[in-house]
């Protein structure tokens, strides 16, 4: 598609859409800080975009949450408003944002709908991001409802696949699981997991995502989010397990239940998604993991040789490409 504007671009989701967009204009914080209005402002006056997928945001895990709430509203909120008031001063005719799980009211005895985004407080442990996500999406419909744009929001549960953000410390559930694993496996030590591994997460992988956006950019049915969950859900230990099978490790596994882990149940079903895409496929969540830990070992697994001598344990920066 011409004309499409990617911000976020050198992220998990942004490169995940480059092999299926080729003409797309794909940038992230080395072309412009999306906090700084003028930067914005430049950068739509240069690319003239007709459509944008917005997907730049400052994230984290479990730990990073808990510890910066306030920067990451603080910035989230910048950068979610700064690109929705240029984008519907340049008259782009699609735009496309990206919500988290994070923002939604949950629940231990059932999942959450739509219609619970705005239900309640997100999680205080990621109240910050959680919160900045809902504004993207108030937002959203203000400009709708005013302006008369074509914006709309998605709600994606936690994705993973090939260059995720495999940092130990930082990173994202299954990517950080991963290289955790990978390096249990070479040192020989126990696999250590935070919390008690009952925790119930949603996970899809990232190309599900990629090719929903971009069929979702050639129609607009209003500003409301649409979820985008491909199952139930899976406990952490069971995650766990699937890892562990992945890549070959056979060692010992040890929860420690003084680490957080978040809240209990975090489960997602679209009120509407089946309706609209019923023909959909998803990739099951060991297929997902086999492609993962092969672009591992392709990309990665041989320039981190230096944790396998006890040296740092974070990925490299390479690797890290979150676009933040």
């Amino acid at each position: 598609m011409k004309n499409l504007l990617i911000t976020g671009g050198s992220g998990l989701l942004g490169s995940a859409l480059k092999p299926l967009s080729h003409d797309a204009i794909f940038v992230d914080s080395q072309n412009a800080d999306l906090r700084d209005l003028s930067q914005v402002r430049a950068l739509f006056q240069k690319f003239r975009p007709s459509h944008v997928i917005h997907l730049a945001a400052k994230v984290g895990g479990v730990r990073a949450n808990a510890e910066q709430n306030a920067d990451l509203f603080t910035h989230n909120v910048q950068i979610n408003t700064n690109v929705l008031g240029v984008a519907c001063e340049m008259g782009v005719t699609r735009l496309i944002s990206i919500l988290s799980s994070c923002a939604f009211n949950l629940y231990p005895d059932q999942d959450s709908s739509e219609d619970d985004l705005h239900v309640k407080v997100p999680f205080e442990g990621n109240l910050g991001y959680g919160y900045s996500k809902r504004m993207l999406d108030i937002h959203t419909k203000l400009l709708c409802n005013q302006y008369g744009c074509r914006f709309s929001t998605i709600a994606p549960v936690t994705m993973y696949g090939p260059h995720d953000n495999f940092d130990v410390e930082n990173g994202h559930v299954i990517s950080s699981l991963l290289h955790k694993s990978i390096l249990a496996k070479k040192q020989e030590k126990p696999l250590q997991v935070w919390g008690g591994g009952q925790a119930i997460r949603q996970f899809i992988y990232v190309e599900d995502v990629a090719k929903l956006l971009l069929e979702m950019l050639t129609c607009y049915d209003g500003p409301e989010t649409t979820i985008i969950a491909s199952d139930d859900g899976v406990t952490i230990r069971e995650l766990v397990d699937e890892i562990v099978k992945s890549i070959g490790y056979e060692g010992m596994v040890e929860f420690d239940k003084t680490k957080p882990e978040g809240v209990l149940v975090k489960r997602l079903k679209s009120n509407k998604f089946d309706q609209q895409y019923p023909n959909f496929s998803f990739t099951p969540l060991q297929k997902g993991l086999q492609k993962t830990v092969e672009w591992f070992h392709q990309n990665i697994d041989s320039r981190i040789l230096g944790t396998v001598k006890g040296e740092s344990q974070k990925i490299p920066e390479f690797a890290n490409p979150q676009g933040k």
